[in-house]
């Protein structure tokens, strides 16, 4: 199974939660509005992200398997960064350059990293009523895209997308720059988006109205049953588009997105249980690319890199 532009790797490790690691970690530079690319502008902040990041990716020169790492820019778009208290700031730019000292830290022989300039849904990642329409979020997403295209990232990864109109101005945007790009939905086991388009008719209408189409597509912020279920699903209706689906940011707990909403503690299950979960999707659909989103740790990436070299 073809993963793109990263086709060169037979395997990719994401790195483990951030936004809600950082989030839960009550730091004073947690943004309420850019969220943690606020952190690069406070010394302590920047020097948290920094050895969080760092957490996850020596697991990969550990291991021996390349890695990608996102610019904390999920929230950092044109509108959210004007209400912030960092507006007038080249954030993203900013976030770029925190990404590249750090992925320079780790000298010319280490094992690849790649950076994926982050962006995400424009409301909730979890409520899909809250996202634009296509007009509307490619006016919301320009800004951003057209600041993270100027700097050097490899790729740039959409995530915890809940809409399909809000993923197609997105595309449209991406597209329009000539990077390469992933979009990454949040579904539900019945193989649907979470505002109900079947993600196999959402990647099929992407594909051909896109001028350049996502390299692939992933899933994120649900756990690896839901996407089983989802990608069986997928496949049962149209194979080839559910073959487009190669990537994974795994969320470690089962229960909904209504359920996940506003929950105070956060639900986890065992590193080794996600581990293997994580292994099984690789051994069983060919998914390449596998990481860790909301509950998993530097121990649950650490579980999943140590099956995936047995």
């Amino acid at each position: 199974m073809s993963i793109g532009f990263l086709n060169r790797y037979p395997l990719v490790l994401g790195e483990g939660s951030m936004y809600e690691r950082l989030r839960r970690g009550a730091s004073a530079s947690f943004d309420p509005y850019i969220a943690h690319a606020g952190m690069i502008y406070d010394e302590i902040g920047r020097q948290v992200l920094l050895d969080t990041h760092c957490e996850y990716l020596d697991i990969g020169q550990q291991f021996g398997v390349p890695m990608v790492a996102g610019t904390p820019t999920w929230r950092a778009t044109a509108d959210r960064i004007s209400k912030s208290r960092f507006a007038g700031r080249s954030v993203n730019t900013d976030a770029y350059a925190f990404m590249t000292e750090l992925k320079e830290s780790y000298g010319p022989d280490a094992s690849p990293i790649l950076i994926a300039g982050v962006t995400g849904p424009f409301g909730d990642g979890y409520l899909p009523e809250e996202a634009p329409d296509t007009l509307s979020a490619i006016a919301l997403h320009t800004p951003q895209i057209e600041e993270l295209a100027q700097t050097g990232i490899d790729f740039f990864k959409a995530q915890t997308l809940p809409s399909f109109p809000e993923a197609k101005g997105i595309a449209q945007v991406l597209s329009s720059t000539g990077l390469p790009y992933v979009l990454s939905f949040v579904v539900r086991p019945d193989g649907c988006i979470l505002d109900g388009t079947p993600i196999d008719l959402a990647i099929v209408e992407i594909d051909n109205e896109a001028q350049h189409p996502p390299v692939n597509y992933a899933i994120n912020c649900v756990h690896a049953s839901v996407f089983s279920s989802t990608y069986r699903r997928a496949y049962d209706r149209n194979k080839n588009a559910a073959q487009r689906i190669v990537g994974i940011d795994a969320n470690t707990s089962t229960k909904t997105p209504e359920e996940l909403e506003g929950l105070e503690e956060i639900d986890t299950e065992a590193p080794q249980d996600f581990g293997t979960n994580l292994a099984t999707l690789r051994r069983m659909l060919g998914i390449s690319y596998l990481g860790g989103c909301c509950g998993s740790s530097t121990s649950h990436m650490n579980a999943l890199a140590a099956q995936l070299n047995t």
